[in-house]
């Protein structure tokens, strides 16, 4: 176990805070806590972007003016006790004066990713008011078990850690479909950052661990998501996509075949023309010529 004095653990202290300290950490083989106690003398506004899943906890009345925008951009209602966020989101928050205690938890345990990425989860969205007696309960006996260590710690509030990873799961997953993203399916901002990434770098060898990190899951949650989400494989998109920039380009574009073929991301005229051919039913020379494009 490792404790405050320890360097490296991932602390995302609120670089806009007046003043920030931490009274104790916690870290457990990828399960990382800390109480911390910090405020502002004014008005800020800043985004969150964390890079694990987050839990949080108010030890004591929440600052009321605490605040989060929600998609709209307007101020959602005060966050309550406990407040949720999945990893790789952006989070827009308007800090009044104030102080603010809490504990902080965040994720990079395996079997925890397992339990939030699991088939039988929706893609957990944030939710700023977790209602959930046992999750509450649960972080409450951490922050007992963080100032009174005993025998056993590492294990207890690893076990305590996955137990309330477990209950949000299952309290998410039963949730009533206005409630939570479409079963299995990817948030719509991650299927852009995706998208987008893919067009930018059709010219190389994209790799699904590469997209993953993109949006900072695993590569077999972007895998099924995708498909979930679109109603195509991954591969498929990325290959007709290939297709689509080509075609584009044998039409406006001079350049030789084998040229183009490495802008598309093909290693070799020959796979490009194979490709090209099985999906449009024409060699890319054939298809240049009959859109009148001369080399």
């Amino acid at each position: 176990m490792r404790h405050e004095a320890d360097l490296g653990l991932p602390l995302c202290a609120p670089h806009t805070a007046s003043h920030f300290h931490v009274e104790r950490r916690f870290h457990a083989n990828g399960i990382f806590a800390d109480i911390r106690h910090f405020g502002w003398t004014q008005s800020s506004r800043s985004v969150f972007q964390p890079d694990s899943y987050y839990l949080d906890f108010s030890i004591g009345p929440r600052c009321p003016t605490a605040r989060f925008f929600n998609s709209e951009r307007e101020l959602a209602d005060p966050p309550g006790d406990v407040v949720f966020l999945p990893k790789g989101g952006a989070f827009a928050t308007l800090s009044e004066p104030g102080e603010h205690s809490l504990l902080c938890l965040t994720f990079e345990n395996d079997r925890a990713m397992q339990l939030f990425e699991d088939d039988s989860v929706a893609d957990l969205a944030a939710c700023q008011d977790v209602k959930i007696g046992r999750v509450r309960q649960g972080l409450a006996r951490l922050v007992e078990e963080l100032r009174n260590p005993g025998f056993g710690q590492d294990i207890l509030l690893e076990s305590m850690a996955l137990m309330l990873v477990v209950e949000l799961c299952r309290h998410f997953g039963q949730a009533p479909y206005d409630d939570r993203s479409a079963h299995g399916q990817m948030p719509g901002w991650r299927l852009r950052r995706i998208k987008d990434k893919i067009e930018a770098d059709l010219a190389e060898m994209l790799s699904v661990a590469d997209l993953a990190a993109e949006i900072r899951t695993s590569p077999r949650h972007l895998i099924r998501t995708f498909r979930a989400t679109t109603g195509i494989t991954l591969t498929d998109y990325i290959a007709s996509r290939r297709i689509a920039r080509a075609q584009d380009l044998l039409v406006r574009d001079e350049a030789m075949i084998k040229v183009i073929a490495g802008k598309c991301g093909f290693q070799s005229a020959a796979a490009f023309s194979a490709a090209f051919r099985k999906a449009t039913g024409m060699t890319p020379r054939e298809y240049r010529e009959d859109r009148g494009a001369s080399r």
